[in-house]
């Protein structure tokens, strides 16, 4: 119950008020479009799940330039909402008027759910061992069943198809290349080490696994 207090604290506050907090200063018409309005919601409702999921360590692995990172990110999140906004009002509208079509946020939202549902299974399947740190317990087991049956890396991959989906939703192509290029080297770096510390951990085990999957989309990588 004491988790459950934290994670939820953690959500509230990290999420829905510092976020809203600059939406309401910079771009407080996106409360006034409903698919934007529905977009947001749809959004916290993934995150709060996947927080509610996450385990809590009993030990970390402190990683000063993970931390950094991910920190940087998620202080970003607002900002990357706003750019996006004005982006298609200033630029995408008047000049790339094809691109701001209803129909590319309705895809946008769409790919958005899929990447969320898929973080969401890939959190469950890991159980206790999904707690976002670099780190192995003693009782470790390899997920290799389910989504991880396909890729080694599904909730990175669920984050790059919502990364994706949302900027289409706000049907934005600068912060798209941005966001994406930011998104794909963080979890690049990040995975590079998670699968250091497997195969230290499971050794042969996690060769063999790697051999027959990909680390982000099936069959191709």
């Amino acid at each position: 119950m004491k988790d459950f207090g934290k994670k939820l604290a953690l959500f509230i506050f990290l999420y829905v008020i510092y976020q809203n907090i600059f939406y309401l200063l910079f771009v407080p018409e996106i409360y006034s479009i409903p698919l934007y309005v529905l977009y947001l919601l749809t959004a916290y409702m993934i995150t709060l799940v996947d927080t509610l999921l996450r385990s809590i360590p009993q030990q970390r692995n402190v990683s000063k330039l993970f931390d950094f990172l991910i920190l940087t990110m998620l202080l970003l999140s607002p900002f990357f909402l706003i750019g996006a906004f004005y982006e298609n009002k200033l630029f995408i509208s008047q000049l790339i008027p094809f691109w701001d079509n209803i129909i590319i946020s309705y895809v946008g939202f769409s790919l958005y759910i899929s990447g969320g549902l898929l973080i969401i299974v890939a959190r469950a399947q890991l159980g206790r061992f999904g707690t976002g740190e670099l780190i192995t317990e003693e009782d470790h087991q390899l997920i290799t069943q389910g989504v991880y049956n396909y890729i080694r890396n599904p909730m990175y991959s669920g984050g790059l198809i919502a990364t994706i989906g949302f900027c289409l939703v706000f049907r934005c192509i600068i912060t798209l290349i941005i966001m994406f290029v930011y998104y794909f080297l963080l979890i690049r770096m990040r995975i590079n080490e998670e699968e250091r510390i497997l195969e230290k951990k499971f050794g042969e085990k996690f060769e063999e696994y790697k051999k027959n999957t990909k680390k982000l989309i099936p069959f191709l990588y």
